[in-house]
């Protein structure tokens, strides 16, 4: 695996837009997300650039879960996943499902990563990844 970190967002945006018509925002202000109504992942850029690669592949994780089945498919696999604007209050098993596809999520960038011939640090990527998880544990 080889490419140096420029060659290797490209690989992931191309890839992003080919696939699933979405496109990447970076910018100070933004958050970590996809949003998959706006076929759009937004990237913050105070992270350094290895973070952001990292994000972006766990965000594509992301794109890659909501885009490869219909909707009906995806609220079967997370049944108590609840719409952010929902007015419903958010349970324990809401929380649970948005667990469960952030690790989901994490799990195909980095299948992304390797089918795009992406290298990545495993020591660096799995602190990262754990970070981000241990974040999720406590609100869970």
């Amino acid at each position: 695996m080889s490419g140096n970190l420029s060659e290797q967002f490209g690989k992931i945006e191309s890839f992003l837009f080919n696939e699933y018509g979405v496109e990447v925002d970076y910018a100070q202000d933004n958050d970590n997300a996809y949003y998959h109504d706006l076929s759009l992942i937004e990237i913050n850029t105070r992270q350094n650039f290895r973070s952001r690669l990292h994000t972006l592949l766990h965000e594509a994780g992301h794109a890659a879960l909501r885009n490869g089945v219909s909707p009906i498919e995806f609220k079967t696999r997370f049944p108590f996943m609840r719409d952010v604007f929902s007015e419903r209050r958010v349970n324990k098993f809401h929380r649970i499902d948005v667990l469960r596809e952030e690790v989901l999520a994490w799990d195909k960038g980095k299948e992304i990563a390797q089918m795009l011939n992406i290298a990545l640090d495993e020591n660096i990527w799995n602190r990262h990844r754990q970070e981000a998880l241990a974040a999720y544990v406590e609100w869970v």
